[in-house]
């Protein structure tokens, strides 16, 4: 399954070539060493290397440590706003670094990063609809929904036995706690990987700040993740440029300045960052894969994946088929790997290999040129491609800003 260093080259410089893309930096310049500096900070065990843009020192004699993370908020588009004159109240008071996320830059591979300190070679989760070959669908496994909406598993599945999700965040003694929006807290997928000691729910900014004091409060050493979403969620319906999405990251900028003021003094390590940036897509470059003449007929099943990044699972008689079509049809909207290529590359990070991993990467992966977007739909259904997409490689969605503030 591992090629040689030369050909991981190759593809790599391929990747940096034909398409502009950028890498993620697993070798000291992700969220994956990220979590590894926090895992060891805190007497914990990761094989990854620790953050190389964060002083050792900032964890000394943290009582607490809080990583939060806001969904979307890419480090271009936070510059952007920045420029702009956004952000006067957090933002741009502070000083912030530019790390990578993980690929696919997509939630959930990078939420489960998050969650676990694993690399998504380690943990699986590649995309938000994975192909889920021995259950027989394609499912999106954050909301544990298939493409048909119908939900993936009975409510006493042991998902946290099927994904097998490794945490070295789990080595950890110390009190480990998920705030998150809502119930997503409460889904069998948050409980899949980490055991956490405790959780709390809002679903305001204000409940945010609320539950992340009373955590930095409450004395005695330990760590947080707190997740808010809306801000991708925008991002997608409306597009990153809209009023209503720049007004949010705006509200974000204020809660965060509150929520830094009200932990002063609580000996608190303020970590802020973001699981990928997000790229607008106009509507010529939004593709419904399902209308791409001849695609769906050369494949086994729907394409899984996301909005910038697409597996592919290939009939074996229709192989050069599928490499006429996109030839044909799709060869300026997106640089095309094969499954083994992207294994070799080095793309979904160091680590033991899933064992599931083989099977969810496709045959095939399709990876967005500039701002070109896919989506396919299950028959009868409608394809809706979002505005605003990730997955990809652009520097859009790749760099997220990192925010470190003892308190």
């Amino acid at each position: 399954m591992t090629q040689p260093q030369t050909s991981r080259a190759g593809i790599l410089h391929h990747l940096q070539t034909a398409g502009g893309f950028h890498l993620p930096d697993y070798q000291g310049g992700s969220i994956v060493n990220l979590l590894s500096s926090i895992i060891h900070s805190l007497g914990g065990a990761s094989p990854h290397p620790r953050l190389k843009v964060l002083d050792p020192r900032l964890f000394d004699c943290a009582s607490r440590i809080v990583y939060l993370l806001l969904d979307g908020v890419g480090f271009n588009q936070l510059t952007r706003f920045m420029a702009a004159g956004g952000g006067d109240r957090f933002f741009s008071k502070h000083p912030f670094e530019r790390i990578t996320t993980v690929f696919p830059s997509t939630t959930a591979a990078a939420v489960t990063t998050f969650s676990t300190g694993a690399t998504p070679a380690e943990h699986g989760v590649l995309s938000w609809h994975l192909h889920f070959h021995d259950l027989g669908l394609v499912g999106a496994v954050l909301p544990g929904r298939t493409l048909t909406g119908t939900r993936m598993t009975r409510d006493d599945y042991n998902l946290r036995r099927y994904l097998g999700l490794p945490s070295y965040l789990s080595s950890l003694r110390r009190h480990k706690r998920l705030l998150s929006f809502g119930t997503l807290g409460e889904s069998a997928y948050s409980n899949a990987g980490t055991r956490w000691n405790g959780y709390g729910a809002y679903r305001t900014l204000a409940g945010m700040e609320r539950q992340t004091v009373r955590f930095a409060r409450e004395g005695g050493r330990g760590v947080a993740y707190v997740y808010w979403p809306l801000y991708d969620t925008l991002c997608h319906t409306k597009g990153v440029q809209a009023r209503e999405t720049r007004s949010h990251l705006a509200e974000i900028d204020q809660s965060l300045g509150r929520l830094a003021d009200r932990l002063a003094g609580t000996g608190t390590l303020l970590l802020v960052t973001a699981d990928h940036g997000v790229v607008d897509s106009p509507p010529p470059r939004r593709i419904d894969l399902a209308a791409v003449p001849g695609l769906l007929d050369c494949l086994t099943l729907l394409p899984a994946g996301d909005g910038r990044q697409v597996s592919c699972f290939v009939r074996p008689g229709r192989v050069g088929r599928f490499h006429d079509v996109l030839a044909r049809h799709l060869a300026e909207a997106c640089v095309c790997l094969t499954g083994e290529e992207l294994l070799g590359s080095g793309l979904l990070g160091p680590g033991r290999p899933h064992p599931a991993l083989r099977s969810r990467v496709g045959d095939y992966v399709l990876l967005a040129r500039d701002d070109y977007a896919f989506q396919v739909a299950a028959s009868l259904t409608k394809a809706r491609v979002h505005r605003g997409n990730h997955g990809g490689l652009s520097s859009d969605e790749v760099y997220v800003p990192l925010y470190a503030l003892r308190l």
